[in-house]
């Protein structure tokens, strides 16, 4: 009864250890699929460096962003200081011609307004007459002079001051 038992239940076992084997199988391959993608993610990552060690590589990694942030905020720091200087450089030009003596000549006379964004600079007058020219330079601070300014002078300057906007 013994051996009759064996017999009829051999089949079975064999045929439950083949499909466990059958499944073992399909496990390890899909596990080996699995760890080559892993390893070509990891070679990728490692760039060839020859480097072994994946720490390494992340804290040179994390070497080189704490770099690039410095480097950032130092670029950052000199854009504000060129912002500041281009404030104070005199980029608004403003010229006004007219003719100073009203009786004769052309408008070889002229008035030009170097400004600021502060409203600080100077202008300059050149006043030409038939056998003479004169020229003349006043500073101007925050849109004032020292000097009192001629209505051509003050043109200009409002020619400068329109400059800003454009």
């Amino acid at each position: 009864m013994m051996n009759e038992l064996q017999n009829d239940w051999l089949p079975l076992i064999a045929a439950g250890i083949g499909i466990l084997l059958l499944l073992l199988l399909i496990i390890v391959l899909l596990q080996g699929s699995q760890l080559r993608k892993l390893r070509r993610k990891y070679e990728a990552i490692m760039g060839g460096s020859g480097i072994e060690n994946l720490d390494v590589v992340l804290s040179s990694m994390h070497e080189d962003i704490a770099h690039l942030q410095g480097k950032t905020e130092q670029h950052h720091a000199d854009m504000e200081q060129t912002k500041k200087a281009l404030k104070k450089m005199k980029s608004h030009v403003g010229i006004q011609r007219y003719n100073a003596f009203a009786e004769r000549g052309s408008d070889l006379s002229f008035s030009i307004a170097w400004l600021n964004e502060e409203q600080d600079g100077v202008v300059i007058t050149g006043i030409h007459g038939r056998d003479h020219s004169y020229v003349y330079a006043k500073p101007i601070e925050n849109g004032q002079s020292s000097y009192s300014l001629s209505p051509e002078e003050k043109q200009a300057m409002e020619l400068a001051e329109a400059k800003k906007g454009s």
